[in-house]
Order: structure tokens, then sequence, then C-alpha cells
């Protein structure tokens, strides 16, 4: 059996099981709460390997928990899939904007479930033949914070914000395709989600700016790739 736990927020009882059924069954430990208060402790107490959290929910809902695990040292690191149904475009941006990794919306297959786990763990889990941290100039990704460097400045980026960064990095200053970067963080679904990306390149840059790390660091060309440059104070 896998050792990976799974947290499933979900104050509705019958999709509750149904989640804990299907990743029992795909061999995922498991743990549920169904309220908001509960399944925030309990991600702070058994740092899961992944949250499937509900938006709405009582005490706290499912945006506050997001924003609050992705504040927390402890537990920013934490891939998280919300699953709702609201299904407007604001709603997803909105849950996308507070930290999640992904978005589902109800009603949903378990076979999609279970494939989307798949995917964010594979996606989330870093190679262990991968340095801890990553530099390009004066810039150093630390992997095991998700924080950024920058001449003695550090800056605390979300899951998807890193790899997004290390991805450019990597590239030395080439200009890396937009498919390229949507697959990366979406996974097979990453053409429905460009507009994302943008969003995420701006939300990214805009971080990095507000904490004088560096400056015009992301260019777009054209809007077909996006490159890493001007790295400077």
């Amino acid at each position: 059996m896998s050792l990976e736990i799974i947290q499933i927020i979900e104050d509705d009882p019958i999709q509750a099981r149904i989640l804990d059924a299907a990743l029992r069954k795909t061999s995922f430990r498991t743990n549920v709460a169904h309220d908001g208060r509960t399944g925030l402790r309990d991600v702070q107490r058994l740092r899961p390997a992944l949250v499937l959290l509900d938006v709405m929910l009582p005490e706290i809902d499912g945006h506050e928990i997001c924003r609050l695990l992705r504040s927390d040292p402890q537990t920013r690191q934490i891939p998280i899939i919300m699953i709702t149904a609201l299904a407007s475009e604001a709603h997803r941006v909105a849950g996308l904007e507070m930290g999640a990794d992904d978005y589902i919306v109800k009603p949903f297959g378990e076979q999609e479930i279970i494939a989307r786990v798949r995917a964010l763990l594979r996606r989330t889990r870093p190679p262990v033949e991968e340095d801890s941290s990553l530099a390009m100039a004066d810039l150093v990704l630390e992997q095991d914070r998700y924080d950024v460097v920058f001449r003695g400045q550090r800056v605390t980026l979300s899951g998807m914000e890193w790899r997004l960064l290390r991805r450019l990095v990597r590239s030395g200053g080439e200009a890396v395709p937009r498919e390229e970067l949507c697959s990366l963080l979406w996974g097979e679904d990453g053409l429905v989600h460009e507009h994302e990306l943008d969003r995420l390149i701006q939300q990214l840059e805009e971080k990095l700016r507000d904490q004088a790390v560096c400056a015009g660091a992301i260019l777009g060309t054209d809007r077909s790739a996006y490159q890493l440059s001007h790295i400077r104070p």
C-alpha cells in the first residue's frame, strides 16, 4: 500500500465516501474531514501528500483554507486540488489565485479524480537526482523551501510559481513554448489552462517585482513562448 496520505475535506458525506473509496481502491491512504476547521488541523498535523479540498465548507471555506495552507511554511508545498460545483471561470480563477494547483468541477468521475491526483503528484514530486537548488546569475531557487533568493533577499513562491520559474531558469535564457509550460503545470489538460498560464506569469512577475528581486524577468515572445532574462537588482 502507498505511504502517501490524501487528505479529503468535504462536507457532503456521500461525496466524501466516493472520494475515500476511490482513493483507497487505488492504494492511497486517506483521511477525511467534514468541515474546514477540522480539515485544516488535519493537514497541519498529518502533512499529507495532497489535499482534495471542497470550496463550500462549514467553519472555514475552501478558499480560506487554501490561503492559510499557502501562507504556512510547513504546508505551503502540499499540492491542492479544489473540488466544487461552482463551474464559472471566475470561481476557477479565484481558487487558482489562492494557490490551488488544480480545479475539478462536480459532478466528477472516479477515474478523473484518480488521474488528476496521480498527475499532480508526478508533477510536484521532485526527481531524486535533482539538485536541491538551481541558479541563474544571482538568482537561486531553493527546492526544499519553494523560495527564491536574489543577492540575499528571499521571496516565497507557491508550488506552481516555483515550478514555472525553475523551468525558465533551466532554459538558460532560451524561450520556452507556452504549450510546454502548460503541460508542465497541468499535464494533459494543459491546453485548457492557457489563460491561467498568462495569469500565473503576471502573478509571478508582480511578486518578484514587488520584492525588488529582479526587473523585466519574464518576457513573452508574441505570446507563444516565455523566457527569463534581464536578471538585475
